[in-house]
Parts: C-alpha cells; sequence; structure tokens
C-alpha cells in the first residue's frame, strides 16, 4: 500500500473511530485549514492533513519522509481493526521481510552499531531522552512507545574492544504490527527509531496538542 491508497482510505474512516481506537486528535476544517490528526511518534507530534496526506513535525515544520507518513497513514488505518497485543516478534515476521535485510542492516543495524555498540551508556542516555523505558530482557534492554499503541524494543549486548568482543543488536516490536505494517514498513521504522536515537538533545521537543 502506497501514501495515496492509505489517504484515501483514511479519508473515508469515521474520525471519531480512529481518535478512539488510535489514540491520536482529530482538528475538523477550521479558518482556511483542512482536517487533519495529531499523533505523537517517540517524542515528536505529527500533523498529518488529509487534503494532502503531507505530514509534519508541529514544532519544526519539517515534512516527514514518505516512509515515516506511510507508516503513520497506515496506522490509522489498520489499529481501528485490530487489537493492541503484548509480546514482542522480529523484523523476520513481517510480509516480505527477506527482501529487505539489506536495507535494514544498512539503514539500521550498522548505523546503531557504530553509534552504541561500544557505549552503552550513551544507549542508555539517549534512550530515556525520547521516552524509552528499561526492561530486564537480555542485553540493555529498552522499549519505546513508537506509536500511541503500537511499541518497539531495543536491545543491545556492548562490545569490548579489549576483549575483542563485538557489539550485537537486536529491534522487536508489538505482536500486533504484523497487521498494520510489512517489512518495508518495518525498516521505515526501525530507521527512524534509530535516528531519533542518535539525535542531539536540542532537536528534541513535544507539542502538548498531541492528545485527545
Amino acid at each position: 500500500m502506497e501514501v495515496q491508497e492509505a489517504l484515501e482510505q483514511l479519508r473515508s474512516r469515521d474520525p471519531k473511530e480512529v481518535t478512539r481506537r488510535c489514540e491520536v486528535a482529530f482538528l475538523p476544517p477550521k479558518e482556511g485549514n483542512d482536517a487533519r490528526y495529531l499523533v505523537n511518534v517517540l517524542d515528536l507530534t505529527y500533523c498529518v492533513r488529509l487534503d494532502s496526506g503531507v505530514a509534519e513535525e508541529v514544532v519544526t515544520e519539517d515534512e516527514a519522509d514518505e516512509g515515516l507518513t506511510r507508516l503513520v497513514l497506515k496506522y490509522l488505518i489498520f489499529q481501528c481493526s485490530v487489537e493492541q497485543e503484548k509480546g514482542w516478534i522480529g523484523i523476520d515476521k513481517f510480509a516480505g521481510a527477506a527482501r529487505h535485510h539489506g536495507d535494514f542492516v544498512r539503514r539500521v543495524m550498522r548505523p546503531f552499531l557504530e553509534h552504541f555498540g561500544y557505549n552503552k551508556q550513551l544507549f542508555e542516555s539517549m534512550s530515556r531522552q525520547i521516552g524509552g523505558t528499561s526492561e530486564k530482557l537480555g542485553g540493555v534492554a529498552f522499549s519505546f512507545r513508537f506509536l500511541p499503541k503500537l511499541f518497539t524494543l531495543v536491545q543491545l549486548w556492548p562490545g569490548d574492544e579489549k576483549a575483542l568482543r563485538k557489539p550485537t543488536a537486536n529491534i522487536m516490536f508489538s505482536s500486533h504490527s504484523v497487521k498494520i505494517w510489512d517489512g518495508r514498513d518495518a525498516v521505515s521504522a526501525s530507521e527512524f527509531l534509530v535516528k531519533r536515537l542518535r539525535a542531539t538533545k536540542r532537536h528534541r521537543r513535544r507539542s502538548s496538542g498531541a492528545h485527545p
């Protein structure tokens, strides 16, 4: 499903149902503004415009790329018809994930390990800065509310240069996310999360207006 198709489906949804099931806010058309949804994504808030499909971060007004826009639109559509579940699944469980393995390694795992692989304190600090919760699940683990009812989990087993031990990591998702996203989407979500973890503190800001 591409952005335009997802947008057309979202337009046909009852905003009251979307806001209730997805835990987002809906702003009806007013004073020249089109209808919009406000959606929290990690420590940021995005405004999704129903006329154009453009998703903008509300503080910086930076436009989301196509991958993130598609993630949010599909969440707003499909979270209405699936139940939130406990438990975690790996990226290999998503439809078509094998085709995107190279992208996952290049765009997600390699940048993450280069930045945090030998510095667990930095990983812990940046995880907390974007709202992560420490978990006792092996390695240095943090869970994140990626979207209001969809979570991600990152585990780091730090490397040790003296012991010649290379770092390893794992990224997992809420069990029901396979009913919302496919393998390409899981890579995009993982990449966005890693970019937020690597971002400097001065770029962290959230509007308080995203809560319904």
